[in-house]
């Protein structure tokens, strides 16, 4: 069996796994990496017989609409997937146009690419001449899943993996393989006790409150909004939703049985307020107790007319919930205390914090799952501080780490 990274091997973006085995052709994942501009995988091969897409995270899913060009290949993810899919790619065309960069796929590709998405059921299997591969839930966000390829030998295609339950998603269920290729984000790192930050995290959203403030949270639209408004649930105060996490809850609603509470998650979502005009963005800026809002890196969206309002209001306060990569203007403001809006540099005078809402499975958790899986090898990906990880459990596994574009055998 042959592996190839055309991306992700050893940095978080980008991701894309070519398998060859036994005349068989397949890409686990298809992503880019939400830079500016954003950067992209090497292409695939033309011969792929089928794609499957873990989850809607860009980083896994953002060139999809590019595999609606393979003619015979079946592309497979669960139907969450496949729907933020869509509309992410759709949003990243936008934003292309709103950047003036040069887009890696046009709207042709995207309506190709949902008229040829086959979804499979969370536990179910995708089969397509010889090739069969279980689904397993992978936690991490609604809809995300493992693969475990049935080839040669087994092998077990993590995507992005939390062991944990959140608010919004059961844990992952493991399955025992002979090849595992796993996540290694948060390798040689571990996540402070999610309840204890969760606590921290509403206390100080009222505290804001209480001091006359208004408490902005930037947060990515799939998956770490959903979990803002859940933690928030019952805090009584008045929470305003802004941006495309409004798309993405109408998405889960439609499919509760990818969410840990389905009920829970609908009486949460009915209990915010949302801005769907111009007026009601007003209201919002100017009223709002708390304002859950799209971007999370600060880069753009409706967060920055929230922020653009408060910066010189020390009373508010500016509270990050997701990671911020290098270049970001998220990464500015907390290492440097600045932002640029517009080609405008400011120095907010709210208050910043930020709070790990992480939907990845720390160091720990990631050599409990290896254990769990009874692998004999063990390829590390996604992430880059992978070494931490191949030293812990190197002489229990044999361990791989390969660089994008090299061809090598498990």
């Amino acid at each position: 069996m042959e592996l190839q990274f055309l991306g992700g091997a050893s940095e978080v973006g980008s991701l894309g796994l070519v398998v060859r085995d036994q005349g068989r052709t397949l890409l686990f994942d298809y992503g880019l990496t939400p830079s500016d501009p954003p950067t992209y995988p090497r292409p695939f091969p033309s011969n792929v017989d089928a794609a499957l897409i873990s989850h809607s995270h860009l980083d896994h899913t953002g060139m999809s609409p590019l595999l609606s060009r393979l003619g015979k290949a079946r592309i497979a993810g669960t139907a969450v997937t496949s729907e933020i899919t869509d509309l992410l790619a759709r949003d990243n065309l936008k934003i292309a146009r709103l950047e003036r960069y040069l887009p890696p796929y046009t709207h042709e590709d995207i309506l190709a690419l949902e008229g040829r998405f086959l979804p499979i059921e969370r536990r179910g299997t995708f089969r397509h001449h010889g090739i069969e591969v279980n689904f397993t839930p992978a936690g991490h966000i609604p809809g995300a899943s493992m693969f475990l390829y049935r080839g040669a030998e087994d092998l077990l295609f993590t995507g992005d993996i939390l062991r944990n339950s959140t608010h919004l998603v059961p844990p992952a269920e493991m399955l025992g393989c002979d090849v595992m290729v796993m996540e290694s984000t948060y390798a040689g790192k571990e996540h402070p006790d999610r309840a204890q930050t969760e606590k921290q995290f509403r206390a100080k959203v009222t505290e804001t409150v209480e001091r006359g403030g208004q408490a902005i949270i930037p947060a990515f639209a799939v998956g770490r909004a959903q979990e803002v408004l859940l933690a928030l649930e019952a805090t009584g105060l008045d929470v305003w939703l802004d941006g495309m996490a409004r798309k993405v809850n109408s998405i889960y609603l439609r499919h509760p049985e990818y969410l840990a509470n389905g009920k829970r998650f609908r009486r949460a979502v009915e209990a915010v307020s949302t801005v769907d005009s111009p007026e009601r963005r007003r209201h919002a800026v100017k009223n709002a107790q708390v304002v859950v809002t799209t971007g999370g890196m600060l880069d753009g969206g409706p967060v920055l007319s929230y922020i653009g309002d408060r910066y010189k209001d020390p009373k508010s306060s500016i509270l990050l919930t997701g990671f911020q990569v290098d270049g970001s203007n998220g990464r500015q403001l907390m290492d440097q205390g600045t932002l640029t809006i517009d080609g405008v540099t400011i120095r907010p005078e709210c208050e910043v914090l930020k709070f790990d809402f992480s939907a990845h499975a720390g160091h720990s958790d990631l050599v409990q799952m290896v254990r769990d899986s009874h692998a004999k090898k063990v390829v590390l990906m996604h992430g880059d501080h992978r070494e931490a990880l191949a030293d812990a459990i190197r002489g229990e596994v044999e361990v791989l780490l390969p660089e994008n574009g090299h061809r090598f055998e498990v």
